[in-house]
């Protein structure tokens, strides 16, 4: 009996240290939360000065062994299994000379990926402010925004964010620049992460994140609140893919019509929309001009949208709309212009005529008293001549 009181009491003592330890990690603000695909010799350039270069994948099951790298100096190496994240704990001495452990990375296997005979990793990687570093290029940190369902909020560097298609808790975000959506979630609930990360090469930016921390469902208004708010500058990263869309200015109804959509940069999949319909996909598409084939179509306004997914899972979106035959708009503004100018040369004419009408007035009225005027002094002068012969 005293055995099993003596390891009952190794157990809590062990767990009180080990709930110990746990509550000593700490971790700063969250920077980086990138899903991302790798391979056998992959170097991935992270923030702060970090990189990780991928030794090794397990052909079976896409486990993975990697080194961690500081500024060019190897700081822990380890595997990235299922169910087993890589975690890299940094330890700080503080002010007090107390020190401190730091969560500063997690990788975490999502799943695999096979092609051509080889086999990728998709892995999840978190990565936390090491606070022994200087963090620049950061517009927000650590912030708590709140959005109303159905609004856009600005944010920095004309990026927007919108919550919408509130239902049962979940809600869609989705992140514009530009008015272009570069990237969206579905039915994301509480607790989820949205996050918009670009790459450049080897480089692996998270250009916007946050934590869905409650949804609200008010009588005035539905909010959604969004925890851990980072934004950085993508000034160092270019701007990204750019769609220009060239519709032609007359279009024949029921006649084959031909528009034309640029890109300047590379895109893994483009789509292209009427009216919501898709017509038209291409894959793996580089920088340069597309044509894309519009079916008959009879006299109206249509909407045209092109959407592109580049390779690191941004979504930009473009649109224009295309006129087909007269629209009713058209007729019904060709028939209110003419009617304009019908009534504006009937309104010139009475004017003309009114003016005629004055001018042969005022010729009347002048007349009239010079005629007068003589007539009278003749009259004057002939009494005159009169009276004097008297």
């Amino acid at each position: 009996m005293k055995y099993i009181r003596f390891a009952i009491a190794v157990i809590c003592v062990f767990a009180f240290f080990c709930g110990f330890a746990s509550a000593a990690e700490e971790m700063e603000e969250q920077i980086q939360h990138a899903e991302i695909t790798v391979s056998i010799g992959d170097e991935i350039e992270l923030e702060q000065g970090y990189t990780a270069d991928i030794v090794d994948v397990n052909s079976d099951n896409g486990e993975l062994w990697l080194k961690l790298y500081l500024d060019g100096e190897k700081v822990e190496e380890g595997f990235v299994k299922k169910n087993n994240p890589f975690r890299y704990v940094r330890t700080i001495e503080e002010e007090d000379d107390e020190e401190t452990d730091y969560l500063i990375f997690n990788f975490s296997l999502q799943g695999t990926k096979e092609e051509d005979g080889v086999t990728s990793s998709e892995i999840l990687i978190k990565q936390y402010r090491d606070p022994e570093i200087d963090l620049d290029q950061y517009l927000m940190l650590d912030k708590t925004v709140s959005m109303d369902i159905g609004s856009e909020m600005d944010l920095k560097e004309d990026y927007t964010i919108e919550a919408s298609d509130l239902d049962d808790n979940t809600v869609t975000i989705t992140l514009r620049k530009n008015g272009n959506i570069v990237e969206e979630e579905e039915t994301m609930e509480e607790g989820d992460v949205f996050a918009y990360t670009r790459t450049n090469g080897d480089r692996i930016m998270t250009i916007f994140m946050g934590k869905v921390g409650s949804i609200f469902e008010g009588e005035d208004r539905d909010v959604v609140f969004l925890e851990n708010v980072a934004q950085r500058t993508d000034a160092d990263i270019g701007e990204g893919i750019q769609i220009e869309i060239d519709v032609p200015a007359e279009n024949p109804e029921n006649e084959q019509i031909i528009i034309h959509y640029t890109l300047n940069g590379d895109a893994d999949t483009v789509e292209v929309y009427l009216e919501e319909d898709l017509i038209d996909t291409r894959q793996n598409l580089g920088e340069g001009t597309y044509p894309a084939v519009i079916g008959e179509s009879s006299t109206g306004e249509y909407n045209i949208e092109v959407k592109a997914v580049t390779s690191d899972g941004a979504i930009v979106t473009e649109s224009a709309i295309l006129k087909v035959g007269e629209t009713a708009g058209e007729s019904e503004d060709g028939e209110q212009g003419q009617d304009i100018i019908e009534k504006a040369q009937n309104v010139t004419s009475a004017a003309e005529n009114a003016a005629d009408k004055i001018n042969e007035t005022a010729t009347a009225l002048e007349k009239v008293p010079a005629t007068g005027a003589f007539f009278a002094i003749f009259i004057l002068l002939g009494a005159w001549m009169w009276c004097r012969k008297r």
